[in-house]
């Protein structure tokens, strides 16, 4: 438990020691902002769903980059892989940087390298020029992410203020994710340069909004810790050779040295990472963190969350263009229906966590998400969305929308404010390595020619996965001591 969130604040000099009492605050009046942290949490919500947004949004685009460019399969895999690897590389380095530096420095700097790279991926129609633009704004994106959480801790106090920022910052990212495949398919009906140029004008608008709203360093703050250089680049070449190798499996299989060399160079950099955080007096990630249980379990969870729940959207845009003939503008509209119950479940957990605090959020989420995948296993045979897919998304979404808020407030609530950068990085690194070793094991399990019962059986292990992931969550999760759920 931080001091920050437990300790009452000390009554102001020459403040009335005896003041009347009167009725103690609601909930909702505690969780009010203002209207300049309302404007600031936009700002960084857009930062955060342009990040999230870009890992989903090729995915429909994909053909059309490919005939467009004269692309095989195995190359056009890089346009995602390219960002994703990057992107969960720099997450613990970007969360350090924001840390030592300041994170309004970082937020805006990431944002501006986020926007030239979309800029430079849309303009261009060489191959290697997209997939090195391609891996800045990964960079850019693994920058940006763990700034977020920073500027939140800054700007809301401990309680239901940051609570409801953190629903509201968490529900972003899900929707980023989902909705990125809703938005690749419209703006790939014009054009798939589209799905890079939309970022500009809201990175412009971002960066704009940013610069006034968004506070510097506090003055109050302690001295930064060192950025330890060379931790930084162990544990970022580590995790880019994991992710290397896990995408290379999934590609060309075990036996590739293309497979061996990533996964191998893993073993070596993340030994020689392991010693040196040992070692250090100044480890990349403080080894307080290690110890802090509702973070490690958080990573847990985070693991079976996107086993189940985060590799949905590539399986079921796989299913309905592979097995009912869909093209990439109606791929997209098919989400819709689970984009919406996203931000239902994002309303439900906005509603309740103050009262049951975030437990039985996450529980009951990933519970209902193992449902409604489940019941899309059931379908995979059915002819028609409406039957087949309808019911099993709806369900799926409203779960995600329930968990993944709660997660974050749940991982968070124990890290120290010089400390936040790096454990938020510390939970979406989980994210995007595991993605990486989900889209890996389903790629295995489809086959080069998947047919209706590969589907079906992905669907099962996505299910599975969600199942365990609140078990671990009802065992390994503790109830909020007075302070952090607001």
């Amino acid at each position: 438990m931080t001091q920050e969130a437990t300790e009452v604040t000390p009554q102001k000099a020459g403040a009335p020691q005896d003041a009347p009492p009167g009725p103690a605050p609601s909930s909702d009046d505690s969780a009010k902002m203002s209207p300049k942290q309302i404007w600031a949490l936009i700002t960084l919500s857009c930062g955060l769903f342009l990040a999230t947004l870009d890992f989903s949004i090729v995915y429909v685009a994909l053909p059309s980059i490919g005939d467009a460019l004269k692309l095989g399969e195995s190359s056009l895999q890089w346009v995602v892989s390219g960002y994703a690897i990057f992107f969960a590389g720099f997450l613990l380095t970007g969360g350090r940087i924001g840390d030592r530096f300041g994170a309004r420095r970082v937020f805006l700097g990431a944002t501006a390298l986020f926007g030239a790279s979309s800029l430079a991926a849309a303009l261009t129609d060489d191959f290697t020029t997209l997939i090195i633009a391609r891996a800045l704004q990964g960079i850019g994106a693994g920058l940006l992410d763990p700034s977020t959480l920073g500027l939140i801790q800054q700007i809301f106090p401990a309680g239901p203020k940051r609570n409801r920022a953190m629903t509201v910052w968490g529900a972003v990212g899900a929707i980023g994710l989902v909705g990125g495949v809703v938005l690749g398919g419209l703006l790939t009906a014009i054009a798939w340069q589209w799905v890079f140029l939309v970022n500009v004008p809201f990175v412009v608008l971002v960066i704009v909004l940013g610069f006034f709203l968004l506070p510097g360093r506090r003055s109050d703050a302690g001295e930064p810790t060192p950025l330890n250089a060379l931790s930084a680049v162990f544990g970022t070449g580590a995790i880019l050779l994991l992710v290397l190798g896990l995408s290379r499996l999934g590609d060309v299989g075990p036996g590739a040295a293309s497979t061996w060399l990533g996964l191998g160079g893993f073993v070596v950099l993340g030994a020689a990472w392991v010693i040196r955080e040992r070692t250090s007096r100044s480890p990349l990630i403080d080894r307080q963190l290690w110890k802090t249980r509702s973070l490690m379990v958080a990573c847990l969870i985070d693991a079976c969350y996107v086993l189940s729940i985060g590799v949905e959207f590539f399986l079921v845009t796989l299913f309905l263009q592979n097995e009912h003939g869909f093209n990439p503008l109606s791929a997209g509209l098919a989400f819709l229906p689970l984009t919406a119950t996203v931000i239902v479940g994002n309303a439900i957990t906005d509603k309740l966590i103050a009262r049951s605090g975030p437990k039985p959020m996450v529980v009951t989420g990933l519970l209902v998400a193992a449902v409604g995948l489940a019941l899309l296993a059931l379908g995979a045979h059915a002819d028609g969305y409406v039957l087949g897919m309808l019911p099993g998304l709806l369900l799926s979404g409203v779960g995600n929308g329930i968990a993944f808020p709660a997660l974050f407030i749940s991982a968070t609530s124990d890290i120290p404010g010089e400390n936040q950068g790096v454990g938020a990085a510390m939970l979406t690194t989980t994210q995007y390595v595991f993605s990486a070793l989900g889209l890996a094991v389903l790629v295995l399990i489809l086959g080069s020619d998947p047919g209706t019962g590969n589907y079906l059986t992905t669907f099962v292990f996505s299910s599975v996965a969600a199942a365990v992931g609140a078990v671990v969550a009802a065992i390994g999760m503790r109830k909020p001591t007075a302070g952090t759920a607001g």
